[in-house]
């Protein structure tokens, strides 16, 4: 019995290992550049394994992306729900924000392979494009652009427009090279103060363009509703 609970924590931790290393070369070379040979030793494990714990290369990607994005990344594409308050509103925009900016900002694990993995997905798409957009980018960009939209504004191209804003901006601080980015920042400001206060400043931008309202305006009055209180919601909205 002792030997066989052995044989399974060696196993996990072989897997493991094998997780924590594809997560690194795919983050660094990206899905096409980083080999199962190179990943196997990495981790130091036989290459035949990638085989009997993932299946195949895609599936080892797969893996990594679900284990990076349904993790840390995860509120990016869960801010938009419960708000029922500017307050609400205004405090999601603000750490959406900044949950993003400390991620591909970030030089700690697994910051930097999450912002790796988007970094290569963006600028050296591979075969697994598709997958990665549809199943972890857009739930995502779809967050993000219906906080925009609670803020009452009028169009979908001004809703798009402030978010490519937003997105270049936090985009920037996913260069792999940090001297691209240092000196965008004063030289007496530690890097984490300084990314809160870019965060804050991206904020504020939305906030001076938006107003939050919990409700899409122009709409119908309803059934039995104050048509005076309607018409004065009409004149606040718009």
């Amino acid at each position: 019995m002792e030997g066989r609970k052995g044989e399974s924590k060696g196993r996990t931790a072989t897997r493991a290992a094998i997780l924590e290393a594809a997560k690194k070369l795919f983050a660094e070379k990206g899905f096409g550049a980083a080999t199962v040979r190179d990943i196997c030793t990495e981790a130091g494990a036989n290459i035949a394994l990638v085989s009997r714990y993932f299946g195949s290369k895609s599936e080892l990607y797969a893996e990594v992306c679900r284990s990076l994005f349904d993790g840390l990344a995860a509120p990016l594409s869960q801010l938009d729900a419960g708000i029922a308050t500017a307050e609400d509103w205004r405090r999601n925009v603000r750490e959406w924000i900044g949950h993003a900016l400390r991620i591909t900002s970030s030089t700690r694990s697994p910051e930097k392979e999450i912002a790796g993995v988007f970094r290569q997905e963006m600028f050296n798409p591979s075969p697994m494009r598709k997958y990665f957009h549809d199943t972890f980018m857009m739930p995502i960009f779809n967050c993000l652009k219906r906080l925009i939209e609670m803020g009452g504004i009028s169009s979908e191209a001004e809703t798009l427009s402030l978010m490519t804003r937003i997105w270049s901006q936090i985009s920037f601080y996913a260069l792999p090279d940090e001297t691209w980015r240092e000196p965008f920042r004063p030289a007496d400001t530690p890097k984490d103060v300084w990314i809160s206060h870019v965060a804050d400043d991206i904020a504020e931008d939305v906030f001076r363009k938006l107003q939050f309202r919990n409700e899409r305006w122009p709409r119908k009055p309803k059934e039995g509703e104050n048509l005076v209180e309607y018409s004065h919601q009409m004149e606040m909205n718009k």
